[in-house]
């Protein structure tokens, strides 16, 4: 537990209810850094995330407050000379951050001190920096020219060496959510490490919610590119049988308005046993009610006869009949020229005269209409 004095009790406060108090879906790094800066007199303030690839790390947001250049200027610079995969970038590993530095205040030297007196923290001994650090004393002297020279060259590029600089690698567990920064020409206080150090486990509540938000955007997506692969309708429903989401054979079945499909639905997210061939598998997400991921089996079985319909109708070729086949299971022309034993580029042909034989113009227009074919 730290303890505050009433004074510094007021300005977390203060500072926790910018956090606290924001909106769900909104940023809100841009309103805190301009909080932080003026609260603890600083003459600049940084925060960014930083992407693993897997040659190099690369910047994933960055917002600053204080800069004379652009805020493009700051992004471009971080993203410039983040270092490769194998190197510590400014006395961390965005991959791993060591377990003495996640979720902690610490106070840096000035680029031109620590390069002067070869030391990064102040006033502390080598064995005392490497514990901070999480990294032992011959590690430090190792990695000591590096982080100078790479990190030295983006301090000097935004005119930041005569900077001390106060951070907080803010984490969830082994994984950096972001770097939080203030620098200024003066040291900064005990004081103010310590309401730094006080506010980060709010500010790591809030970056935590942030990412999830962020994630559930992609993870959307990837539920919509995988229901289409799934060659034959679903559709996510909620609680109450209300359609959230379809894919494009699922949207086929509710523009037909058939109420039989809309009972079963109803009835299944209700933990009604149905009868026919629909499954529902729960989708648990925290803070939402129960929704239900709907599929309905039966078209994989009709599948085989419905190609030799659309064969005799569309004059398919075997061939294209095959690939039609393939198609309609969510297959990529890649996975299809394997099974057929032909180049990837013959597939592409056959796909292009199915879909110009049944008067669509991309593979999912392709899928639904051949479901909603009777």
């Amino acid at each position: 537990m730290i303890r505050l004095n009433s004074e510094e009790q007021r300005i977390l406060a203060d500072l926790e209810a910018l956090l606290v108090e924001a909106e769900p879906s909104s940023e809100s790094l841009p309103t805190l850094l301009g909080a932080l800066r003026d609260t603890l007199k600083a003459e600049r303030a940084v925060a960014y995330g930083v992407d693993v690839g897997p040659d190099r790390y690369h910047v994933s947001y960055s917002f600053n407050s204080g800069f004379p250049q652009e805020g493009e200027s700051v992004f471009d610079a971080l993203e410039t000379f983040l270092s490769d995969r194998e190197s510590l970038w400014g006395w961390y590993d965005p991959a791993r951050p060591a377990p003495a530095q996640r979720n902690r205040a610490l106070h840096f030297r000035s680029l031109q001190e620590s390069e002067a007196r070869q030391m990064p923290l102040h006033d502390l001994p080598a064995y005392e920096v490497g514990r901070r650090l999480g990294l032992t004393e011959a590690e430090l002297d190792a990695q000591r020219d590096r982080v100078n020279t790479r990190s030295g060259a983006v301090y000097r590029q935004l005119g930041m060496e005569r900077m001390a600089f106060l951070r907080t690698l803010v984490c969830e567990g082994p994984s950096l959510l972001g770097w939080l920064g203030l620098m200024r020409e003066e040291p900064f206080t005990e004081r103010e490490q310590r309401v730094l150090q006080a506010l980060t486990p709010t500010l790591q509540r809030r970056l935590t919610m942030e990412t999830r938000l962020r994630e559930s955007g992609l993870m959307s997506t990837a539920l919509e590119v995988a229901m289409e692969a799934l060659g034959r309708a679903a559709w996510v429903v909620s609680g109450s049988g209300r359609v959230v989401h379809a894919n494009s054979a699922g949207r086929v079945w509710l523009e037909r308005g058939e109420p039989e499909l809309m009972e079963q639905l109803r009835r299944g997210a209700q933990g009604i046993p149905c009868s026919g061939p629909l499954t529902l598998t729960p989708l648990r997400t925290t803070g939402l009610p129960a929704h239900y991921l709907a599929i309905d089996t039966g078209t994989a079985s009709s599948a085989a006869a419905r190609v030799q319909a659309l064969a005799a109708r569309w004059s398919l070729t075997a061939r294209e009949s095959e690939v039609l086949t393939h198609i309609v299971q969510g297959e990529t022309n890649k996975s299809i020229a394997g099974r057929l034993g032909c180049a990837e580029r013959t597939v592409e042909v056959h796909v292009t005269h199915l879909l110009a034989k049944a008067h669509v113009e991309s593979r999912s227009a392709l899928i639904a209409r051949f479901f909603q074919t009777s």
